[in-house]
Parts: C-alpha cells; sequence; structure tokens
C-alpha cells in the first residue's frame, strides 16, 4: 500500500488532469466548426485582402478574444481606434471563436490583424497561449514602444492612448510591465494570495516556471505580486529581454492554471525588469476583476485611459449602459483618431 503522501499526491494530480479536461470538453467540436468557417469564408472571398504593412507604431494593442462578445469587441477596437488612430497597431488573437472570427473583425475593420491559436486553450485562466502568440507577432512583423494587452471587456476612455501612457511608462532605466499592481483606482488593496499559490504550485512541476521564479525572487519579486491583467502594457526592452531568454515561447504544460499575468510578472521580474502601477488613485488605468473600479463619471471626466471591466458599473449599470456612455463620450474627443467605419 502506498504512503499517505504518494496517495495524497496522486489524487491532486489526478484532480488537476480532469479539471483541466473538463475546462477543454468542448473544444474538438468547437475547432471543427471554426475551421470549416473559415475555409467557407476563404471559398466566398468574404476575408478583406491585407492592408500595407505599418513597421513601426507607438503601440500594438492586443485583444484576447473568444467566442460570445463579437459585439463587446468590436466596440472595443473602435474605442482604442477612436483615442489613437494610427499611432496603435491592433491585433486580435482568436480563440477558435466562430462570431468573431477573421471575417467579421475585418469586414469592419480591415486594417486589424488577427490571428487564431493552433491549438483552443480552453479558455481561463490558460490565456497565456494567446499572449505568448500575440507578442511573437508583434516581435516580428512590428517597430513598437509599447505593447498592451486587453480583454474584451475593457476600452479606452480617453484619448492619445499611447502617447500619455509613454509619457508615464517609458524612459524608465529598467523593463516595464504596468497596469494595477498593489492598489486599485479605488484606493483597495489587490489581493496577491490565490497567485501567490498558484505559483508555489505550479513551479514544483514545471522547471522553465521554476527556474524563472527563481530568478525573480533573486530579484525581489514579492511571490503573488501581479500586474492585472484585464489591461496592461509592457515595454519594448521588456518584450526583447523575454524573447531573448526563451520565454516569449514558453509552452505552458496543459493542465497549468497559471494565468498570463502572473507569468508576464514572474518573466519581467526575472529579467530585472519593474512591475509598475498605473493603476492606483492617482494612475491612468482603471482595472478590476468584475465592475469597474470607480465610478463611471469620473472614467469620462478624469484622466483615465483604460478602463475594465465594463460588465457592471458602481452604481449596478449593466455593460450596454456603460458602452453607451463612453461612446457618446468619445464621439467629442479631440483626436487624431482615424473613422471606426
Amino acid at each position: 500500500m502506498s504512503p499517505p503522501w504518494k496517495l495524497f499526491i496522486k489524487r491532486f494530480l489526478a484532480g488537476r488532469m480532469i479539471a483541466a479536461a473538463w475546462r477543454r470538453r468542448g473544444t474538438p467540436v468547437a475547432t471543427r466548426r471554426a475551421r470549416r468557417a473559415d475555409r467557407e469564408d476563404q471559398r466566398a472571398g468574404r476575408v478583406p485582402p491585407s492592408t500595407p504593412r505599418r513597421r513601426s507604431v507607438r503601440s500594438v494593442v492586443c485583444f484576447l478574444s473568444g467566442p460570445g462578445r463579437p459585439a463587446e469587441l468590436l466596440d472595443s477596437i473602435d474605442s482604442v481606434l477612436a483615442s489613437d488612430g494610427e499611432d496603435s497597431q491592433i491585433l486580435v488573437i482568436d480563440d477558435f471563436s466562430i462570431d468573431s472570427r477573421e471575417v467579421v473583425v475585418r469586414e469592419r475593420y480591415p486594417q486589424v490583424d488577427v490571428l487564431r491559436l493552433g491549438v483552443p486553450s480552453g479558455g481561463p485562466p490558460r490565456m497565456w497561449p494567446h499572449v505568448s502568440l500575440a507578442l511573437k507577432h508583434a516581435l516580428e512583423s512590428f517597430d513598437f514602444e509599447l505593447f498592451m494587452r486587453l480583454d474584451t471587456d475593457a476600452v479606452a476612455v480617453g484619448p492619445h492612448l499611447s502617447r500619455r501612457t509613454l509619457e508615464v511608462v517609458g524612459g524608465r532605466e529598467r523593463p516595464v510591465l504596468a497596469g494595477s499592481v498593489v492598489v486599485r483606482a479605488d484606493g483597495a488593496p489587490e489581493d496577491h494570495g490565490y497567485h501567490a499559490r498558484v505559483i508555489q504550485r505550479e513551479q514544483r512541476y514545471d522547471r522553465v516556471l521554476s527556474s524563472a521564479l527563481d530568478q525573480a525572487l533573486a530579484q525581489g519579486w514579492t511571490p503573488g505580486r501581479v500586474v492585472q491583467g484585464g489591461a496592461l502594457c509592457l515595454t519594448r526592452g521588456a518584450a526583447d529581454a523575454m524573447a531573448a531568454r526563451g520565454w516569449v515561447d514558453y509552452r505552458q504544460p496543459w493542465h497549468s492554471n497559471a494565468t498570463d499575468d502572473l507569468l508576464l510578472s514572474v518573466f519581467t521580474s526575472a529579467i530585472g525588469g519593474e512591475l509598475l502601477s498605473i493603476g492606483d488613485p492617482g494612475g491612468i488605468f482603471a482595472v478590476a476583476n468584475k465592475h469597474l473600479p470607480v465610478p463611471t463619471a469620473e472614467l469620462v471626466q478624469g484622466g483615465w485611459l483604460i478602463a475594465h471591466s465594463t460588465r457592471r458599473g458602481l452604481d449596478g449599470e449593466d455593460e450596454e449602459d456603460l458602452r453607451e456612455v463612453f461612446r457618446a463620450d468619445r464621439a467629442s474627443w479631440d483626436s487624431h483618431a482615424v473613422s471606426a467605419g
């Protein structure tokens, strides 16, 4: 009979494997449907031709997209275009959706790049494959100063997104990963306990992550301190340093529960980078997990640039009402924006 500790490990691993498999239970069907829709789009000539490649941009703005939110994705893209115009290249990473596939996005915004994962991720918390693909594409295709990662429930709420963000995060001595860290926009402390427990567990079964964690701790990283992933940005120097160490190509184990913001925070700390707070009460990114952290009126009247999450407002507003307020506000922006089409 196995010792109790061995039985515990076996049951723990079995539980992880079962949970991972359950998250992916629908991916074979989703994969077939999405690929079939792509083939039909190609045969019908519905996918717009590629636009001339712009090599130099201030920011590559990446949206991580899955099924069920096409209207929200398009509205969030519209907000960035209204804010930034030609300063940004927008990139959508599609997780085998049909309703947000390439033709849906590029028929409205032909200048947007849409990439699909090689294998469906199964959705949160495993979003690292999206970010890895986006970073590789950005580094190979563009000269940029800033890489932004946004969820589909994040919107630009102020003009000149790239320029004003670079005024805060650019020109620092160390590579930077910036967003909401330590303290949120409403002054509430970020809870790092969950991520601390995840990284402690994951490092036991992943040599690459364990090595990066050791380097991060040696640089003074506090376990669990994470730049929240709903909206964050990474300087080009940080992206280059991660690529040089092979971490942009990191292949996350299929059963891993480490989130992409946790991995980015570990990798940035391991290269000696800075986790910079731009999401505190005096910041420019207002980020909370399931709702907006500050009142809607403050977001449209203050100096904020990004708001997350639009799923619910502090006064109980639903997402449709919130987005209508933000659309009305950005119609008055004095920016160099392009037409949303």
